[in-house]
């Protein structure tokens, strides 16, 4: 049931990015949507296993980090360094499960998987908000220069 409300969550925040969002609004859109998919992609070759590091989704979370990274820095927009910080929760959680600290498996997966809901959300938030700006002022620059 949760996998189901996040894909309708995250299908509803994502089609609205795309079509009113900005730039940085679609680029993030597109990340998300490519993490997602990618996801079973990695189920057929690696089992889904928190007890030990998850190769695949370390793999999928490092790409997303480096993409969301590269928006932020160049969007000329708040929210995407919040959403590169997010990112950066599930990528500590692979460093640490890599390290062989000691992290019980669910705090692993919680790690991996709880910074989604809050990026969602930040999208959409960054879409209203690029919506508000051009309806303001008729124009909202989507790229630092």
């Amino acid at each position: 049931m949760r996998t189901l409300v996040f894909l309708l969550f995250l299908g509803a925040v994502c089609m609205y990015a795309l079509y009113r969002g900005g730039g940085p609004e679609r680029c993030v859109a597109g990340i998300v949507i490519a993490m997602v998919l990618l996801d079973p992609a990695v189920h057929i070759v690696t089992p889904l296993e928190y007890s030990a590091l998850d190769p695949g989704h370390l793999v999928i979370d490092l790409a997303g980090w480096l993409a969301l990274v590269a928006v932020a820095l160049r969007a000329n927009r708040f929210w995407p360094l919040c959403v590169a910080s997010l990112q950066t929760i599930a990528l500590v959680a692979h460093v640490t499960r890599m390290l062989d600290v000691t992290i019980h498996p669910k705090a692993y997966m919680i790690m991996q998987i709880a910074s989604s809901y809050p990026l969602l959300v930040l999208l959409m938030v960054g879409t209203i908000c690029h919506q508000k700006r051009l309806k303001a002022i008729g124009i909202d620059r989507s790229w630092r220069t």
